[in-house]
C-alpha cells in the first residue's frame, strides 16, 4: 500500500487503474488536486494504492474515491457520500450507454461450438446456449462482473442457468480465465473491455461478445461520510479537472470524456437489480 499525504487526507482512483495507464491516473489525479486546493482545501500529493479496496473507502480520511456502483448502496452506505461519475466512452462498436453510465460485455471464446451470435443486443438465447457452464466474476461484490449476469437471466431462469463460478479478483482476470479455458463466459465492465483490447489483446483476440446487459450508473467518485460537507466543492473540483484534460493524450488514453455529478437515489436501479437477482438461483 502507498500513502501520499496532504494534509493527512487520502485518495485513490483504483477502478480502472491499470499498469499501462497508471501514469494517466496519476496525471488525471494531479488536476483534481490543484482544483481541490485552490478551492481551499488540502489535497494528498498522490494517490494511495491498496489491493484492498475496502481499507481506502472506509477510511475516514479519503477525500476522493472510485468505487463499484453497488458500493454506495450495499457496503457503502453510511461510509461514503457520493458525488459524480466520470465519463467513459467505450469501444465504437459497442452500444453508447449515456453519459456517465456503464454496461457489461458478456464474452465467451471464439472457437467456442455455443456461440452463434455477435452482436449488440442482449441475445439471451445465445447465453443460454452455455447452460451449465462455468463462468468467471471477479466477485459477489461486482455489480458488472457478477450480479449484471444474474440480472440478464433472472427473467427467464426458473432454475440455475450456470455451472459453478470462478472467482478471479478482477475484471481482467476474468478476460483472461476466459481466454485460457479455465472459464466459458464472463461479464465484463465495458470499460474494462476497452482497456483489455488494447492491453490484453492477447487474450482478448479469442474472445467475443455475445451480449451486453443493462445500463446503470458507473462506476462512481466518493468521499467518506466524515468529509461529506465538502461535496459541492469536490464535485465543483472534479467537474473543472477532467474540464481541463478533454483532448489532451491523457484523456484519450484514459477514455475520458466528461463528469457527471450524481445523488444517491440514482443508484437505487442498481440495488433493485441486485435484489431482483438474488430472489433466484441463477447458477451452481
Amino acid at each position: 500500500m502507498t500513502d501520499h499525504g496532504g494534509g493527512g487526507l487520502i485518495a485513490g482512483l483504483p477502478m480502472y487503474d491499470w499498469p499501462e495507464v497508471s501514469s494517466d491516473i496519476d496525471a488525471l489525479w494531479t488536476r483534481i488536486a490543484r482544483e481541490v486546493t485552490v478551492r481551499g482545501l488540502d489535497a494528498p500529493i498522490g494517490l494511495t494504492r491498496t489491493d484492498h479496496l475496502e481499507t481506502l473507502w472506509r477510511d475516514p480520511r479519503m477525500i476522493v474515491g472510485q468505487v463499484c456502483s453497488l458500493n454506495p448502496v450495499r457496503d457503502g452506505l453510511g461510509e461514503t457520500e457520493v458525488l459524480g461519475t466520470l465519463v467513459y466512452d467505450p469501444p465504437l462498436d459497442l452500444p453508447q450507454p449515456e453519459p456517465g453510465s456503464y454496461y457489461s460485455v458478456v464474452v465467451c471464446r471464439r472457437d467456442d461450438s455455443r456461440r452463434t451470435h455477435v452482436g449488440h443486443g442482449s441475445a439471451t438465447d445465445d447465453v443460454l446456449a452455455f447452460a451449465g457452464a462455468t463462468f468467471a466474476a471477479n466477485g459477489t461484490d461486482s455489480q458488472s462482473g457478477y450480479w449484471s449476469l444474474g440480472n440478464f437471466v433472472r427473467e427467464i431462469a426458473d432454475a440455475p442457468v450456470f455451472g459453478p463460478v470462478l472467482f478471479t479478483g478482477a475484471h481482467r482476470a476474468s478476460i483472461q480465465a476466459v481466454a485460457s479455458g479455465a472459464a466459458d463466459l464472463a461479464a465484463i465492465d465495458v470499460h474494462s473491455w476497452r482497456l483489455a483490447l488494447e492491453h490484453e489483446s492477447h487474450a482478448t483476440d479469442q474472445l467475443a461478445v455475445i451480449g451486453t446487459t443493462e445500463p446503470t450508473p458507473g462506476v462512481v467518485c466518493v468521499v467518506a461520510w466524515e468529509l461529506a460537507q465538502h461535496r459541492a466543492l469536490l464535485d465543483d473540483a472534479l467537474a473543472t479537472a477532467v474540464d481541463s484534460l478533454l483532448g489532451t493524450p491523457v484523456a484519450e488514453r484514459l477514455h475520458i470524456s466528461g463528469y457527471r455529478a450524481r445523488e444517491l437515489e440514482e443508484f437505487d436501479v442498481v440495488a433493485d437489480r441486485v435484489e431482483a437477482a438474488a430472489r433466484r438461483s441463477w447458477h451452481r
